[in-house]
């Protein structure tokens, strides 16, 4: 008696769903149309379940430049439009709030609205070295960020005073070292407070991200600020005669204005600021308390971001 094939005896159904699972291997292990599939799923997603899937699917994420940019991890061409990072403004809310919702009754950010983060919910996960949220740009699309600014305000018993420095990230401004800086700053001072000073556009509701209408700000943003403080400086090539060095105005008083190559783009912004303040007591200026916020905060990936500021204004 012949041998008769146990295929011979499988039903139509059976022999499709033989062959869209064949097809299925076959799909998921090309590399490019792998990636094409890996596109359509969002943010957390993508970074927290499809790396764990297997080798190859983490491979692939790791290594297409398209999946890299919607991740966060790699600048997007200019021509894309500007986005906040919508995995850390979850994440980390209290970074990425527009300027304009800041009033008495709700301040800026300070050390206690730590414990309010996620971060607390599980410390460990965020903890790790190579954890991936240090590595995520918290903005991109436009022309990148290259510099945070930061505006340092202390106010003591003789009076408020107002300071510059800035931090150069030619790669972009990565999450890292956004966290490292502020909570190093709120570490020690219960009521110090921080506030980033997003551009009003950021916040534009679309496609239910966050994100802004790329074309410059005539009435608000850095280029008028610029326009007010150096009201000669401007040509056709822009605000190329303000440099990071400190300039003296007609008054006698400093003012300061930042970009990554000494020159300032009239068309586009290249920096964000963070605006930091602090009540200081300069009876005792040599006293420093205890951490308002313990090493459950601190990251085992931890750079210190120094900063060297400028001369003190009284303002």
């Amino acid at each position: 008696m012949s041998q008769i094939s146990y295929q011979s005896f499988s039903s139509p159904r059976a022999r499709r769903g033989r062959d869209r699972q064949s097809a299925s291997n076959l799909v998921l292990k090309d590399p490019n149309l792998l990636s094409r599939i890996l596109s359509f799923l969002d943010i957390r997603t993508l970074i927290c379940s499809g790396q764990r899937i297997s080798k190859t699917w983490r491979e692939v994420i790791a290594t297409t430049p398209s999946l890299q940019e919607a991740l966060f991890f790699k600048s997007p061409p200019s021509s894309a439009p500007r986005l906040l990072n919508p995995l850390l403004a979850e994440l980390w809310p209290l970074w990425f709030r527009s300027p304009s919702s800041f009033n008495k009754r709700r301040p800026r950010p300070k050390a206690s609205d730590f414990r309010s983060l996620k971060w607390l919910q599980s410390p460990s996960a965020f903890r790790r070295r190579n954890a991936s949220w240090r590595k995520m740009l918290v903005i991109s699309g436009g022309t990148q960020i290259t510099a945070l600014k930061v505006t340092l305000f202390t106010q003591s018993w003789l009076g408020s005073e107002e300071s510059h420095g800035i931090f150069s990230c030619p790669d972009g401004l990565r999450m890292g070292a956004l966290w490292d800086l502020t909570k190093d700053w709120c570490m020690f001072d219960e009521e110090a407070t921080f506030m980033l000073n997003w551009d009003e556009h950021l916040f534009s509701a679309g496609r239910g991200r966050v994100q802004c209408d790329p074309r410059p700000v005539e009435n608000g943003g850095w280029k008028s600020k610029i326009r007010k403080i150096f009201p000669r400086k401007e040509s056709r090539k822009g605000f190329a005669g303000v440099s990071l060095k400190s300039t003296s105005s007609s008054n006698g008083r400093s003012v300061y204005a930042f970009s990554d190559d000494g020159t300032l783009d009239g068309s586009e912004e290249r920096f964000v600021e963070l605006i930091l303040s602090c009540s200081v007591d300069t009876q005792d200026p040599e006293f420093i308390g205890p951490p308002v916020l313990g090493q459950e905060f601190q990251s085992e990936g931890y750079e210190k971001v120094s900063i060297s500021y400028e001369k003190s204004i009284p303002i």
